[in-house]
C-alpha cells in the first residue's frame, strides 16, 4: 500500500507477539516502543499490522502501544473471487482445470486465499511432471479432482509453517477441544465458550462439530497421529 507523500511500513504483528512470550521470551519492549513513538509523531506513517490473534488475545501491555490503530477483520475469499483466483491467476491464463477439480479446491480450503494458491501451485507442478514424463498431452491437459486430492500430502507438508502457526496460536484448551472434535466427540453446554472463540477465528462451523477448511482438519489429524 503506498499514498502520495506517505511511507509505509509493514509488521507481522504475530512475530513480535511470539518475541514477547516465547520459551525464551525477551524483556525487552524496544521495539514496542518504536511502533508507539511512530503513531504518535510521525505523521506521514503509516504502519500496517497483521497477525492470526485478536487484539483482545494479547496481553495487556499491548494495549498501550497500540494506541490510535484500527481493527480490520480479514476473513476468506467470496467463493467468485475464488474461482477467479483458481482459473485466471494472471492475465489470460489457459484453462488447465476440469470443473470437478475447481470444485475440489474451494471444498478443500473453504477459500482461504493462501491455501487456494498453495493448492494451484501444486496442482500446476504436478501436471507439469506428467507432461514431462509423458504421461499426458501439454495441449490438452487437465487437473482433475483425483488430482487435486493427490497432493494433499504435498500441500500439508508445504503449508507446514502457516498450519503450525496456526495450531501455535491456539490454547491449551481451544487444542483440547478440536482433538474432542476430531476424535467423534459430540460439544455440550460448556463448550459453547470456546466453539464461539474458534467459530470467531474461522477455525469451527458455528455448531461447533465440524471444522471450517477441511484442509485444517486434515493437517491436525495428521499430528494427533504423530503424537
Amino acid at each position: 500500500m503506498k499514498i502520495p507523500g506517505y511511507l509505509s511500513v509493514v509488521r507481522i504483528l504475530n512475530a513480535i507477539a511470539s518475541r514477547m512470550k516465547g520459551d525464551q521470551p525477551t524483556s525487552s519492549r524496544a521495539p514496542l516502543n518504536f511502533i508507539r513513538n511512530l503513531l504518535q509523531h510521525q505523521r506521514k506513517w503509516i504502519l500496517l499490522f497483521s497477525g492470526s490473534q485478536e487484539l483482545s488475545e494479547l496481553d495487556d501491555y499491548w494495549s498501550d502501544y497500540l494506541i490510535n490503530t484500527r481493527a480490520l477483520r480479514m476473513t476468506y475469499l467470496h467463493e467468485s473471487e475464488a474461482r477467479d483466483l483458481i482459473q485466471q491467476p494472471v492475465e489470460n491464463f489457459s484453462n488447465i482445470y476440469e470443473p470437478t477439480a475447481v470444485d475440489e479446491i474451494i471444498q478443500l480450503t473453504c477459500c482461504q486465499p493462501y491455501l487456494v494458491q498453495l493448492v494451484c501451485y501444486e496442482v500446476v507442478e504436478l501436471l507439469n511432471r506428467d507432461i514431462r514424463r509423458n504421461r499426458r498431452e501439454a495441449d490438452t491437459a487437465k487437473a482433475t479432482a483425483q488430482d487435486v486430492q493427490e497432493v494433499i500430502p504435498v500441500v500439508l507438508e508445504r503449508g507446514d509453517q502457516y498450519f503450525q502457526e496456526l495450531w501455535k496460536s491456539l490454547t491449551d484448551s481451544d487444542r483440547s477441544f478440536l482433538r474432542r472434535i476430531i476424535y467423534g466427540e459430540t460439544p455440550t453446554q460448556q463448550d459453547k465458550g470456546v466453539i464461539r472463540k474458534l467459530t470467531r477465528k474461522e477455525i469451527l462451523t458455528p455448531e461447533g462439530n465440524a471444522f471450517q477448511v477441511p484442509l485444517v482438519q486434515k493437517y491436525i489429524e495428521q499430528l494427533l497421529e504423530e503424537e
